[in-house]
């Protein structure tokens, strides 16, 4: 349905296809180490191939047409908003991308009404066991609502929330431009935490979607 979340689409990450990939982001896996590189140009392609297949088309038929608040939209950026042009034409769809742990999620809506977006985050918990995190990364009421955890289930809190907070910075377009620690997540209606194991993920990792109200 239009306006409507399409799905998500997760899978471990594996290389190839590269002449699929544009200028832009062929320009920006050269800059990276090759374990980077190799996870980079994988979401890459898994992004590309599952916008082709929510079009119908062929994924080389496809251009990027990433967005940033800051730089602009166009075939020469290689971060910002996930986007795709067809013959020139933006395709419609929103779009949102994650890795994490040698696996990508992915997220869309397809012929989004004006101003709806989706940000998708995944999330590793044994990636977030280091002194400091919730000073930087909560807010108060988020380290309040953690106050009491140890362990596993500590990690596993920091991960969701994390998620959240990603995902929702991703749809609202800020990213880390804004401090994470200004973002509370604990209650957003536009948040949904994916549960251990949908859509197919390792049931350790966490995840969550955020999608912009349609406007009225």
């Amino acid at each position: 349905m239009p306006g409507e979340p399409e799905g998500f689409i997760t899978g471990p990450t594996a290389a190839g296809g590269l002449s699929l990939l544009g200028p832009a982001e062929l320009e920006r896996a050269a800059a990276l180490a090759p374990g980077p590189r190799a996870g980079f140009v994988a979401g890459r392609l898994a992004l590309r191939r599952f916008a082709a297949e929510l079009l119908d088309v062929p994924a080389s038929d496809l251009t990027t047409n990433f967005s940033c608040p800051r730089c602009g939209t166009g075939p020469e950026r290689s971060h910002g908003r996930p986007g795709y042009a067809l013959q020139g034409v933006p395709v419609p769809l929103a779009l949102s991308l994650s890795r994490s742990s040698g696996w990508v999620l992915l997220g869309a809506v397809v012929e989004p009404p004006a101003g709806v977006t989706i940000g998708v985050d995944l999330e590793d918990p044994a990636r977030l066991d280091f002194d400091g995190f919730d000073g930087v990364a909560l807010t108060r009421a988020e380290r309040e609502a953690l106050a009491g955890l140890s362990g596993p289930a500590l990690l596993h809190e920091r991960a969701r929330l994390w998620a959240r907070k990603e995902a929702w910075l991703k749809m609202t377009g800020r990213g880390l431009t804004a401090a994470p620690d200004t973002v509370d997540v604990l209650h957003r209606a536009e948040l949904r935490d994916l549960a251990p194991g949908e859509a197919g993920l390792p049931r350790d990792l966490r995840a969550a979607v955020a999608l912009s109200a349609s406007p009225s």
